[in-house]
C-alpha cells in the first residue's frame, strides 16, 4: 500500500523477522567466548577516496550554480518546517525490560515505521553529541539514523529534534550521488546500499557500507521541489528535482574504499568491513572514528570480526589522510563477540553489540583490549551505538537503535 505524496512507501519486503525488542539485566558476565579482545596489525587497514572529492565536487558545484536546486539555509530550517511524519519521545514499547539502574530514555519511530517487514529498516545511530563537543547542533538537541530501503535499493537519514521532547521534530533526507550522462549533470539513488552505520561530525555525515565509506555534508542539504517517486530532475535533466516523495535530499560529496573495489572480507585480509560506526571523542586525545566488521551467522566462524580505530580531523571534519592521500588505521582488535552490529569507546572501554553468550539473541557487551569481554545487558534487535560523553559535568550516555518488530531509540547510563 501507498503513503502520501511526500510520504514513504509501505511495500512488503519478504525480510526474515528478527528477534523483537527485549531488554534484562543479567549481570555482567563473560561473553559467548572466553577469548580476549586482542590487538592486532593496524598497519595494512586503510581508507582510500581517490580522486572522488574532487569528482562529485565538481558536479555539485554545477548543479548548484545551475540554479536547479535550493540548499537549505540550514539543518534547523529544514527540521522546522512541515511535520509528515511523528515520533513519540519515551520508550513506548512496554514492557522493554531494561533495569532501572541503566536509567533508559528514548523515543520510537512513526506508527507507520514501527515493525518489522516495512519499507526501511533503521540501522546506525548518531546525532549532535557526535557533531559538536557540546552535544548542541544550532541551539538543538538531534539524532540521526541511516537506514536502509527494501533490498537496499535506498538509503536515507532520519534526524530527529529531541530538544523539546514534547514535541519531536522530524525530517526524512534521501541519500542520492551527483551523476553526469552525456555532459548533463542529475543525481541518482545511493543504491546497493545497507547503510550499516552513520557518524554525524561538524558538516560531515559519514555512513558506512560494507567496504565503502560514504560522506555527505550538510551544506549541500537539497530542497526538492516535485513529489515522485523519481529521483533526480528526470531522464534529460530539465525536470524540477525530485527525491521519492522526499523534501529533501543529500548528495554524496566523497567516498573511501577499504581496498581496490567495494567488496571487503570480514576476519581475514586487508579489505576489511565497515558494518558498524561511531564517533569516539578521546578528551584530550585527539577525535577517533570507530568502525567493526559484522561476520554472518551463516559463517562457519562467527566470531574474529575486527574493530578499528581510524584518526579524524576536526579541520575538515572527515577521515585524517596522510601523505599519500589514505587514511591509516591508528589501532585494531580482534572480537571474540559472534556477529557484532554496533561498536562505540570512550576511549579506553570498547561497548559492542553481538550475540549473548549463552542464547543467539543481541547482548550489549563491554571490553578492555587484552580482556574477555563481559555482558551488561540483553537487548534484542540491537543494532548500533553510540557513546554521548560528558560534558560541563554531564554523565556520558550510551546510545544504541533497534530493528524488529518495536523499533526504538535509547540512551542509556554507561555500564
Amino acid at each position: 500500500m501507498s503513503r502520501s505524496s511526500w510520504g514513504r512507501r509501505l511495500l512488503a519486503t519478504g525480510a526474515s523477522m528478527v528477534i523483537g525488542l527485549t531488554a534484562v539485566a543479567i549481570g555482567p558476565g563473560p561473553a559467548s567466548a572466553a577469548a580476549a579482545f586482542a590487538a592486532i596489525d593496524a598497519s595494512s587497514f586503510v581508507l582510500d577516496p581517490s580522486d572522488s572529492f574532487q569528482r562529485y565536487g565538481d558536479i555539485i558545484s554545477r548543479i548548484e550554480a545551475s540554479g536547479k536546486v535550493t540548499p537549505a539555509a540550514s539543518l534547523g530550517s529544514a527540521l522546522d518546517g512541515t511535520q509528515d511524519f511523528k515520533p513519540t519521545w519515551g520508550l513506548c514499547h512496554t514492557p522493554t525490560g531494561f533495569p532501572t539502574t541503566l536509567d533508559a530514555k528514548g523515543f520510537c519511530w512513526d506508527p507507520r515505521d514501527d515493525g518489522w517487514g516495512l519499507t526501511w529498516t533503521p540501522q546506525g545511530i548518531s546525532g549532535s553529541w557526535d557533531a559538536q563537543p557540546n552535544g548542541i547542533w544550532q541551539d538543538r538537541k538531534i539524532a540521526v539514523a541511516s537506514w536502509h530501503g527494501p533490498n537496499d535499493a535506498f538509503s536515507r537519514l532520519t534526524f530527529v529534534d529531541y530538544t523539546d521532547t514534547s514535541k519531536l521534530k522530524f525530517r526524512d533526507v534521501l541519500l542520492v550521488v551527483p551523476t553526469t550522462t552525456g555532459g548533463v549533470d542529475n543525481f541518482r539513488t545511493l543504491e546497493w546500499n545497507h547503510a550499516d552505520g552513520v557518524v554525524w561530525y561538524g558538516n560531515t555525515l559519514l555512513v558506512a557500507d560494507g567496504g565503502q565509506l560514504h560522506a555527505f555534508s550538510l551544506r549541500h542539504l537539497w530542497a526538492t521541489t516535485r513529489s515522485e517517486e523519481e529521483v533526480g530532475f528526470g531522464a534529460d535533466g530539465s525536470a524540477a528535482p525530485s527525491g521519492r516523495w522526499h523534501r529533501y535530499v543529500l548528495p554524496q560529496v566523497g567516498e573511501y574504499f577499504t581496498g581496490d573495489a567495494a567488496g571487503c572480507n570480514p576476519i581475514t585480509g586487508i579489505r576489511l568491513c565497515l558494518n558498524a560506526l561511531s564517533l569516539d571523542r578521546r578528551g584530550a586525545s585527539p577525535d577517533s572514528m570507530v568502525s567493526a566488521e559484522y561476520v554472518s551467522k551463516d559463517s562457519p566462524v562467527r566470531a574474529g570480526g575486527r574493530a578499528i580505530r581510524w584518526p579524524i580531523s576536526s579541520a575538515t571534519a572527515l577521515p585524517t589522510l596522510s601523505a599519500d592521500g589514505k587514511v591509516h588505521a591508528e589501532e585494531a582488535f580482534s572480537s571474540p563477540i559472534w556477529s557484532m552490529q554496533g561498536i562505540a569507546s570512550d576511549g579506553a572501554n570498547w561497548f559492542i553489540a553481538g550475540v549473548c553468550a549463552a542464547v543467539d539473541r543481541g547482548c550489549l557487551h563491554k571490553a578492555v583490549p587484552g580482556q574477555s569481554p563481559h555482558q551488561q545487558a540483553v537487548i534484542g534487535g540491537l543494532e548500533n551505538l553510540s557513546y554521548q560523553p560528558s560534558y560541563n559535568g554531564s554523565q556520558p550516555r550510551l546510545w544504541g537503535a533497534t530493528e524488529g518488530d518495536d523499533p526504538i531509540t535509547f540512551n542509556i547510563s554507561v555500564p
